[in-house]
C-alpha cells in the first residue's frame, strides 16, 4: 500500500531462487513506452520499468520492457501484449498486464482506479468471449501483488 512495499517485494524477489531481471533501462525507452501506451506511469510502474525491466523468479515471470520491447514478441512484452490485446480483444487502455496466471485469468494495473498514492489497483481480470471483465481486485497497489507474490515462494 506504499512505495516502501514495493521495494520490499523487490528485495524479497532477488532472495528468491532463480530470480532475475532486465537491468536498468533508459529514460527514452520509458518515455515512447509512456507514449505507446498513453499512459503516464504510475511511481512503482515506472520504478518497476527503470530499474529492473521485467523481473522473473521461480518460473513466475511478470510482463515488462527490455531494449528490443518493439520488436513484437508477445511473451512477457508489457507494451506489445498491452497494444495487441487492445486491438484485437478491447482491452479496456486502462490496464496494463503485469502477471499471467496461465489459467485464463491475468493480472492488471488498472490505471482508472487509484489509490491515493497515486498507484493503480491490480485486478485479476479475464476475457469472457465479448470483453474483458474483473475477476476481483487482488491488491491495492503493484507492491502489495509483489509481495503476496513474492511470500509464497519464500515459504515454501
Amino acid at each position: 500500500m506504499s512505495y516502501s512495499n514495493y521495494k520490499r517485494g523487490m528485495q524479497l524477489a532477488e532472495k528468491c531462487k532463480y530470480f532475475q531481471c532486465g537491468g536498468r533501462q533508459s529514460n527514452e525507452l520509458i518515455e515512447k513506452v509512456e507514449k505507446t501506451l498513453n499512459i503516464v506511469l504510475s511511481k512503482q510502474h515506472k520504478d518497476y520499468f527503470t530499474n529492473y525491466g521485467y523481473v522473473s523468479f521461480e518460473g513466475n515471470d511478470f510482463y515488462g520492457i527490455y531494449d528490443k520491447v518493439f520488436e513484437g514478441i508477445y511473451a512477457g512484452n508489457a507494451v506489445i501484449a498491452t497494444v495487441e490485446d487492445r486491438k484485437e480483444y478491447g482491452l479496456p487502455n486502462t490496464w496494463i498486464p503485469i502477471y499471467d496466471f496461465d489459467d485464463g485469468y491475468v493480472a492488471y494495473f488498472d490505471y482508472e482506479n487509484k489509490n491515493d498514492n497515486g498507484e493503480p489497483r491490480i485486478i485479476l481480470g479475464m476475457y469472457n468471449g465479448k470483453q474483458y471483465e474483473i475477476s476481483e481486485i487482488i491488491a491495492e497497489d503493484f507492491g502489495d501483488f509483489l509481495i503476496e507474490m513474492v511470500k509464497e515462494y519464500l515459504k515454501s
